[in-house]
């Protein structure tokens, strides 16, 4: 290997052995294949002191001597390679947002994006009337909004018109009307315009929220005003007072008689006056009443009417609370379930029925809820108040024999009570069957209360516990002997035996003269 370096030795000290002077052009990878350089030459040329550039050992060689291999070139001189090189692959990834960005930059300009922004903007232009269609106006929108485009076509549908549905579309031919556009769809097939869609209505609304937004702040609660129907709806009337401000009566502010459906009192398009009830400033909205203008006339009927009178009532309608009964001026008055009977009822059903007339006593008028509330019971004395007051402990009363039991007694007396004598307050002596001693329907005398129980809560209010006994009044008239006898007993020469004796032939006279 030492001869072929001392040969082309005044090669390499010649000007053209620099790498300076070859261009591309001169030395490409298509002059040499790698057969015709291999390692073992360069590290020859290493061992003399010679470059190892493969491109300075191809200029040092002979004429006939082949170039360095490519991989070679190409690791030294990156710049002079046709072919990728090594940092381009490298940044192969981080070129994707360049090229998009290069892309996004070739695409073709929208022409009509000028249209969209004024679209998506809510701006104003100015278009013409140009021609009628049976569904809307054809318009020509003027200025040049698109380059290219002194003005555009447009069409606005009817009901984008204005806002009065009885419109005279004849009064708008060739008028130049501010607009909004609301619509732009693509461009038909074999058309070079889009549809666009524009709203002469929507200007003169936006006119109007602004006026009103301002107009509403002139008005407060209980303020009469004028307002034009607009329409009806089943239970309200909706009104236009202009300036966007949205007003509505109902049903019951309406009159106050009775009233199915708003037509029977307004018209369509008539102005009215009302008086405003409620307010909202931030939706300009607000709710008016007719029938607050003047003064309800059932409120003077109601000042006839007292807690404590007395009045005529009839039945007019029955529900699950209780009764709705007409009282002579006309008026409606409530009669609870509970104020119709002391006894207990299980429904209204079982003690009125529709067109029954009776008195009832007024206990309530409250003439701002249009209320009265009356009583039928009130005018009756409560029979348990009656029986508590009748049949106190001790006293003694009259009864008949309703029912023999085993036990005793059951007796009716007055006030539709009842009462029992057990078995022991019936004689002193045993009785084997009642049976044969009493029978029912027996009147019996002296009958004395020895104990009364109202019952208790959640029992049945009509059926106090009255114990009664038919001996009680024996038992004490005995006592009352005793007791005599005992005071008189040292200055009376009867024994005790004589005083019992005697109280028997007086009980015994007092029933013979009763028979």
């Amino acid at each position: 290997m030492s001869e072929p370096i001392n040969e082309h030795s005044s090669v390499s000290a010649s000007p053209v052995s620099t790498p300076q002077d070859f261009t591309p052009q001169d030395f490409t990878p298509q002059d040499f294949t790698p057969q015709d350089f291999t390692p073992q030459d360069l590290s020859a040329s290493a061992q003399h002191g010679e470059a190892s550039d493969p491109v300075s050992n191809a200029v040092t060689s002979s004429a006939d001597s082949v170039p360095a291999t490519a991989d070679s070139v190409s690791a030294t001189e990156p710049e002079m390679t046709s072919g990728p090189s090594a940092t381009e692959d490298s940044s192969e990834g981080g070129t994707t947002g360049e090229t998009g960005a290069a892309e996004k930059k070739d695409r073709p300009r929208d022409a009509w994006e000028p249209v969209r922004a004024r679209m998506r903007s809510k701006g104003t232009v100015q278009a013409r009337v140009v021609k009628w269609q049976r569904n809307g106006l054809e318009m020509e929108i003027e200025g040049e909004i698109v380059e290219g485009h002194a003005s555009l076509r447009a069409f606005m549908p009817n009901d984008q018109i204005d806002r009065d549905p009885n419109r005279n579309v004849a009064n708008y031919f060739g008028k130049t009307l501010p607009v909004k556009i609301t619509n732009i769809k693509a461009a038909p097939s074999g058309a070079a315009v889009p549809e666009i869609t524009v709203s002469h209505r929507a200007v003169l609304e936006e006119e109007i929220r602004l006026a009103g937004k301002e107009a509403i702040k002139q008005y407060n609660v209980g303020d009469v005003i004028d307002a034009k129907v607009k329409s009806f709806s089943h239970d309200n009337v909706n009104l236009d007072l202009g300036l966007g401000i949205d007003a509505v009566i109902r049903m019951q502010d309406l009159s106050w008689k009775p009233v199915s459906h708003p037509y029977e009192i307004l018209k369509r398009g008539e102005t009215v006056q009302a008086k405003i009830l409620s307010l909202d400033r931030g939706r300009r909205q607000m709710r008016l009443g007719i029938k607050q203008l003047t003064t309800d006339p059932e409120l003077e009927r109601y000042s006839e009417y007292a807690s404590g009178q007395t009045h005529t009532a009839k039945v007019v309608s029955i529900n699950n609370f209780g009764a709705e009964v007409e009282l002579p001026n006309g008026l409606i008055a409530f009669l609870p379930l509970s104020e119709i009977s002391w006894q207990r009822i299980g429904s209204v059903a079982d003690a009125l029925t529709i067109a029954d007339e009776f008195e009832v006593k007024v206990l309530t008028v409250t003439p701002e809820n249009k209320r009265i509330t009356v009583s039928r019971k009130q005018l009756v004395e409560d029979p348990l108040r009656a029986i508590e007051n009748t049949f106190r402990v001790g006293t003694d009363h009259a009864g008949t024999i309703k029912e023999v039991t085993r036990g005793g007694l059951v007796v009716t007396l007055e006030h539709g009570a009842e009462a029992f004598i057990p078995r022991r307050e019936l004689s002193h002596d045993r009785i084997e069957r009642l049976e044969d001693v009493f029978k029912a329907g027996k009147p019996l005398e002296g009958l004395r209360v020895i104990e009364y129980d109202r019952g208790h809560r959640g029992e049945s209010r009509t059926q106090p516990r009255i114990t009664m006994s038919l001996i009680a009044a024996e038992r004490e008239a005995q006592r009352t002997t005793l007791r005599d006898y005992r005071a008189t007993s040292k200055a009376s020469r009867y024994s005790l035996s004589d005083s019992l004796a005697a109280l028997r032939d007086k009980l015994a006279k007092q029933e013979q003269e009763a028979e």
